[in-house]
């Protein structure tokens, strides 16, 4: 890895989007696709569908990665945590038993620059889980209260701990897949996982962000995308709740409520990403201020994503909200990948570097 870096003081103004195809008929399918745009609305790929930037060969882990999720540090390091497993490789969803005997590690890249990455390391996170299955879509959020790192991503959970230190990581309630989060200094080093989500409904694809205004806010495929906030992220839920209580967290509303009927439940979308567009592309369809975009995974159709922007994620109101219509994902079909402010000169780095 390079080791040439001085932090960047330089305003984003540009975007990177991290994915991976989800075609699954070959092995470069799951790994992952860099996509650039300058708008957040018009995105070209770097690289050709069989070519990825960033591969997890067989061998290390399952062989395959997905749902990749692209950070910047509080160092101006950037990170890269995605889940460990092939599809391809355990011949399909229904032979494959992913959710039974898959990895409980995560894949972690670093890089100085978003071009030079290091070699990727698998950290295991979800293992001390009961009769852990898998460790999926995980994100990591940078906490400069507590200077540390908050990851979390879904695991399957047995309804009962054979180890009695265990039982507070058990299945509680309905659906045995629930959300989990660990906290670390240094992306290398892990806590003991929390039970962080567990629902009588399914709970997986959870996103997260901290708001300029305080508030942290996370989107979850429940039984409909599910928006909620508090001022306290590490708070443990089980029902949505609404409340006043600014240390837990409190429901707000969901993509069926705010639209309507239609394609908004999670029926037909999964992997709801969270990201603030930058300060000259805030401006909506209308030409209000909309600086949160949410796009979501059209899953069931094989549509790609969904994309929405919103000019206050607490609002049930739907004038709050609106439909993106034009935009360009590019060539490559995009899965559960995540979006990411960068800076002109990253821009640069990044097309001058990694494309051909």
């Amino acid at each position: 890895m390079s080791t040439d870096w001085q932090p960047s003081f330089e305003a984003t103004s540009a975007y990177l989007f991290v994915h991976f195809t989800g075609h699954e008929q070959a092995e470069t399918d799951e790994q992952l696709y860099f996509a650039l745009s300058r708008d957040g609305l018009h995105w070209h790929d770097l690289r050709a569908l069989g070519d990825p930037v960033l591969t997890w060969s067989e061998g290390e882990g399952e062989g395959g990665v997905r749902d990749p999720y692209v950070v910047r540090g509080p160092d101006g390091l950037f990170h890269i945590i995605a889940t460990d497993l092939s599809v391809y490789h355990r011949g399909g969803w229904q032979e494959g038993k992913a959710t039974v005997n898959g990895s409980t590690g995560l894949v972690i890249w670093d890089s100085p620059d978003l071009a030079h990455w290091g070699r990727p390391r698998l950290v295991d996170v979800a293992s001390a889980i009961p009769r852990a299955g898998m460790a999926w879509a995980p994100e990591a959020c940078w906490d400069a209260d507590r200077e540390q790192w908050i990851v979390f991503w879904a695991t399957a959970a047995a309804d009962s701990a054979e180890d009695p230190a265990a039982a507070d990581l058990a299945n509680e309630l309905g659906d045995g897949i629930n959300m989990y989060y660990a906290t670390s200094s240094d992306l290398i080093t892990f806590s003991r996982p929390v039970k962080w989500i567990d629902r009588s409904n399914g709970i997986i694809d959870t996103t997260m962000l901290k708001a300029p205004d305080g508030w942290w806010y996370r989107a979850s495929k429940d039984d409909q995308i599910t928006l909620e906030r508090t001022h306290n992220p590490y708070a443990v839920t089980h029902e949505l709740v609404r409340t006043d209580d600014d240390q837990a967290w409190s429901y707000l509303s969901n993509l069926t409520d705010i639209f309507g009927q239609g394609r908004y439940s999670s029926r037909y979308l999964e992997g709801p990403e969270l990201f603030l567009y930058n300060d000259a592309d805030a401006a909506g369809p209308d030409g209000r201020a909309m600086p949160f975009g949410l796009i979501c995974d059209q899953f069931a159709e094989g549509r790609g994503y969904l994309p929405f922007r919103s000019t206050d994620l607490s609002s049930r109101r739907q004038q709050d909200w609106a439909l993106v219509t034009d935009m360009d994902f590019g060539r490559l079909t995009k899965r559960h990948g995540s979006i990411m402010p960068i800076t002109q000169s990253e821009y640069r780095v990044l097309q001058r570097t990694l494309t051909r």
